[in-house]
């Protein structure tokens, strides 16, 4: 079962110093999406062309699962932000937007375009964003070496913790792919300590799953179901309906490994029709298949 579209993509829990004292970005990185979707929208009633209050907005959106109105609001900041440091933020976002929404091709440009434009920029974080949101892509495409190497880059110069932490994370899932499942856990139990350290509950709720599915593969159903049941209720916890299916379809696997059909076809459901609401309908329909096969 293939895992690379489980990658994680750019969180930018730190944005730019523009904007460390801005109040939407505060509640962003206080993992308080609801406040900052508020504050955003107040902000875009004022002055509906403030980039940052798009850029805000759209975070909101993407980290609770709304994917196309995430799309909408970076789409919008592109079109009204001159070159420069703001629109290669916007950049990293459309990568990821839209690599969520399965349109993989656009996602790959617009991930390259923040790399040549990040390289040549002040922002080290744009630029340790724009390693990791491209990383990924490369992975997808099948280019392991090529995806490792950029996260390899992207995590001793990333000064957002929680965005290193899953570059952590995704070269364990990549270890975790070839087989190496002692490796797997080193890497992903150093995300899961560094969010722990850090409080970031919501990043700590996706990686404690992740471990939860490689515990599932060796055959641990009893340490995975723990970590799953934690992991979910933190995802739960940030309304993030995107990982809210990830977590169904995860408890389905496990469900299925133990001979538990009828709940691994409720699970299959559940993380189908969760995906469908995010917008990522190429997950929706792997999750339906899963439970076609049962």
């Amino acid at each position: 079962m293939s895992i690379r579209r489980w990658l994680e993509c750019a969180l930018l829990a730190v944005w730019a110093p523009w904007a460390q004292a801005d109040a939407c970005h505060d509640a962003l990185m206080r993992f308080d999406y609801a406040r900052a979707a508020e504050l955003a929208q107040t902000a875009l009633a004022g002055v509906p062309a403030d980039a940052m209050a798009g850029l805000c907005a759209a975070r909101a959106a993407y980290e609770t699962g709304d994917f196309k109105s995430a799309l909408r609001r970076l789409r919008a900041v592109e079109a009204g932000t001159a070159q420069g440091e703001q629109r290669t933020c916007a950049w990293n976002w459309l990568t990821v937007t839209l690599r969520r929404l399965g349109r993989e091709d656009e996602a790959l440009g617009y991930g390259r375009a923040a790399l040549a434009a990040a390289r040549v920029e002040g922002s080290r974080q744009n630029l340790a964003t724009a390693l990791h949101n491209l990383a990924g892509l490369l992975y997808t495409r099948g280019d392991v070496a090529g995806a490792l190497a950029l996260y390899r880059e992207s995590i001793p110069l990333n000064p957002d913790l929680s965005e290193r932490s899953a570059s952590l994370n995704n070269v364990g899932l990549i270890l975790q792919a070839q087989g190496d499942r002692a490796g797997a856990a080193q890497w992903i139990e150093a995300a899961v300590a560094l969010n722990r350290a850090q409080n970031h509950f919501h990043h700590l709720g996706k990686h404690l799953m992740n471990l939860g599915n490689l515990r599932r593969e060796a055959g641990d159903w009893a340490g995975a179901q723990a970590l799953l049941e934690e992991g979910a209720s933190l995802v739960e916890r940030a309304g993030d309906r995107y990982w809210i299916a990830v977590a169904a379809r995860y408890r389905g696997w496990l469900a299925r490994d133990r001979g538990e059909r009828a709940d691994a076809a409720r699970w299959f459901a559940q993380a189908a029709q969760n995906y469908e609401t995010a917008g990522a309908r190429s997950d929706a329909d792997a999750a339906r298949a899963e439970a076609a096969g049962l």
